[in-house]
């Protein structure tokens, strides 16, 4: 965590944070309506960054430490707001970003990915719409819940803004105003109480914070524009969410191109809670990952700079475990080049036996295995050999975490020591395969 700090952007003071290191993959997360950074909590961004991402949270106008305008008179539209996504980016010299938006941020990142495509690598919504609440604006989208347009007529006691006593006496308003909002799992009443008084106490004018937002000019659509979505898309919704309900989301993931729909089950309009982060964040970082070799080039090189050249096998391997990445090396069959060699020499392995050297998840020793070798496979990955007893759970194959063999010895079974490294190494008697 860098410590939040205050930047220029198109004329505004923009309060920023970032978490990990900006070598890393670029993720700017836009909050909703009135939300500030505060929203996207230190636990989550950590979770991100610790994943290898580069995380920026920030305050928009009008909320948190950002410019703020006096209440009822917003001079600006979302378009700036956007507009101010994009300075921002350029501010922190970070030339794409992920982009992750939740609810009016997620329409802020409809928009950058059509008007600024080449600035946005991935695109995540979550909690949002094409088109904004259904009704005869939009008689495609389900409508809000009844219960919901119902808080929203009620006449809501504003409290006295100048006095901080009677802001902090409204926060038990703002909690209970989150009860029709969220899902049948509830909300945490004491975290959130202590969420939203922390965000009163640094927000420069929490009456315009609460106000402005809902007024501003939202510009031209752009659903009728959402085809031309060409950036990889995950579309992430609450199965209960009450303003958009689901029927919002499936309607993005028809939209936008190839875009990927993730349920979060039993979770309503609000930002995913503690309870959904280890659906939430894996799917954000496989999302984001570029795949499981741009991944491990990322950990190989933390590995080299601490000393631990093979370290990063099995940190990739359970990220792949943990849904962070593509599961690496993930094959059902026996490499083509062993298969190839194999058939060639008419392999017969009774009475022998084989030493597969990086095993992985265990391909290669099972079909070496299906030729009748007695066969130990052993990878210096702690995890792959979890994962591959896991798949093979009554294989005739000897799985070990280890590293380079010792020399069989005669007569008994094979042994295995366990070093730091693991070269590809071939043999005239032992076959030795490894993942690729």
């Amino acid at each position: 965590m860098s410590g939040d700090r205050i930047v220029h952007v198109n004329g505004v003071r923009l309060c920023v944070e970032t978490f990990g290191e900006p070598r890393d993959p670029a993720a700017l997360l836009i909050g909703g309506a009135g939300s500030s950074m505060d929203w996207w909590e230190d636990g989550f961004c950590s979770r991100l960054a610790v994943g290898l991402r580069f995380v920026i949270r920030f305050d928009s106008r009008d909320t948190g430490r950002s410019t703020s305008y006096p209440s009822g008179t917003p001079p600006y539209t979302v378009a700036d707001l956007a507009a101010d996504a994009v300075g921002l980016l350029d501010r922190l010299a970070v030339d794409r970003a992920h982009i992750v938006g939740i609810s009016m941020g997620g329409a802020i990142g409809q928009r950058l990915a059509i008007e600024h495509a080449d600035r946005v690598a991935s695109l995540t919504l979550i909690s949002t719409s094409p088109a904004g609440p259904g009704g005869p604006a939009n008689p495609d989208l389900p409508p809000m819940s009844g219960e919901l347009r119902a808080f929203f007529t009620q006449d809501r006691p504003a409290p006295d803004w100048t006095d901080r006593a009677s802001v902090i006496d409204y926060i038990d308003y703002i909690v209970q105003g989150q009860r029709p909002f969220t899902g049948p799992h509830g909300l945490d009443e004491m975290h959130l109480r202590e969420l939203v008084g922390r965000i009163v106490d640094r927000t420069t004018d929490i009456q315009a914070s609460m106000t402005n937002h809902w007024l501003l000019d939202g510009g031209t659509p752009v659903r009728s524009r959402l085809g031309e979505i060409t950036t990889s898309t995950l579309v992430i919704h609450g199965t209960e969410d009450p303003l958009f309900p689901y029927g919002h989301a499936e309607a993005l993931a028809r939209e936008i191109p190839a875009a990927r729909l993730l349920p979060l089950e039993g979770v309503g309009h609000q930002m995913p809670p503690p309870g959904a982060w280890d659906v939430v964040i894996p799917a954000i970082l496989q999302h984001t990952s570029g795949g499981w070799d741009e991944q491990g080039d990322r950990f190989a090189a933390r590995s080299l700079a601490a000393g631990d050249p093979t370290g990063w096998f099995d940190r990739l391997y359970s990220a792949g475990a943990a849904g962070e990445v593509p599961m690496p090396w993930n094959r059902a069959e026996p490499h083509p080049l062993l298969t190839q060699w194999a058939q060639a020499r008419q392999l017969t392995g009774t009475g022998k036996r084989a030493v597969i050297v990086g095993c992985g998840l265990g391909a290669d020793a099972e079909y070496i295995a299906q030729h009748g070798y007695d066969t130990v496979a052993f990878d210096i990955a702690d995890t792959a050999i979890g994962l591959v007893r896991q798949r093979f759970p009554d294989s005739p194959v000897h799985y070990l975490t280890a590293d380079l063999p010792t020399p069989l010895p005669s007569g008994g079974g094979p042994s295995i020591s366990s070093s730091k490294s693991s070269p590809f190494r071939h043999s005239p008697t032992h076959p030795a395969t490894r993942p690729s």
